[in-house]
């Protein structure tokens, strides 16, 4: 849930320029958080079809690359700048690039989650990105929500900023894209964030242990899920969920 990258334009960075350090935080995050996982993909997969070429960009230790390739049946290609990242999602049987200018042709669907957020220039970001798709190519896009809710833990993962929609789909229709489809998600989390805003944060503070994840894995986000389902999602939320359309060029 928190996947911090180091790097201020890991489309640009190279590996050797950026090291990321919470690995084993994305192991004990993919052992207790398997509903949340496939969530994430059922959420970014909208649309899918099984023949599309598909782009994971910041892949972590590939978890949703594991997910989308067992639950859609085709293993997507990764981005990853981290060396040692990137080692362990080839061990898992996926190509995965280093930086961008090392991805050879063009995607069906790109897709990204928790990393928008870590780099600086994002809007430049997006247009890389958007290169990188055919004509009415899909990207997918998962992301913090709510400036109002950004904390000092938020600082501590390395995230730039928050998104409200009206922001990002800006970025975006800059970017070049047509949006799609937007909503917000899981509602209840948005209140546990808060609660960290009130509270503060500091790495003493045992928060997101594995016991943590589990509970919220088992019950909270199921519960969450199903308020965002009749109508929160397009109220407030976590996360925010964007999926635009890169434009079809004239004639």
């Amino acid at each position: 849930m928190l996947e911090a990258k180091s790097a201020s334009n890991p489309l640009l960075q190279s590996a050797e320029q950026t090291e990321y350090a919470g690995a084993q935080e994305l192991w004990t995050q993919e052992r207790h958080l398997p509903r949340y996982s496939r969530q994430v993909v059922k959420l970014l997969s909208r649309g899918h079809n099984p023949s599309d070429r598909v782009l994971e960009f910041g892949c972590g230790i590939g978890t949703l690359a594991v997910c989308w390739r067992d639950t859609l049946g085709n293993a997507p290609e990764c981005l990853e700048i981290d060396a040692r990242l990137r080692s362990e999602v080839e061990r898992r049987g996926f190509r995965c690039y280093a930086r961008m200018d090392e991805v050879e042709g063009a995607y069906d669907r790109i897709y990204s989650s928790n990393v928008l957020e870590h780099i600086e220039d994002d809007v430049s970001a997006l247009r890389q990105l958007h290169a990188k798709l055919q004509d009415g190519g899909t990207l997918a896009i998962y992301v913090p929500a709510f400036m109002l809710i950004f904390n000092n833990l938020d600082w501590a993962v390395g995230h730039y900023r928050r998104y409200h929609r009206a922001d990002l789909v800006e970025k975006l229709h800059a970017a070049d894209f047509d949006i799609v489809d937007w909503s917000y998600r899981d509602c209840i989390g948005f209140f546990a964030w808060w609660s960290i805003r009130m509270r503060g944060y500091s790495p003493t503070k045992k928060l997101g242990s594995e016991l943590d994840l589990s509970l919220y894995d088992r019950f909270i986000l199921p519960l969450s899920s199903a308020l965002d389902a009749v109508g929160f999602r397009y109220l407030f939320g976590k996360n925010l969920l964007v999926i635009a359309k890169k434009k079809h060029r004239a004639g």
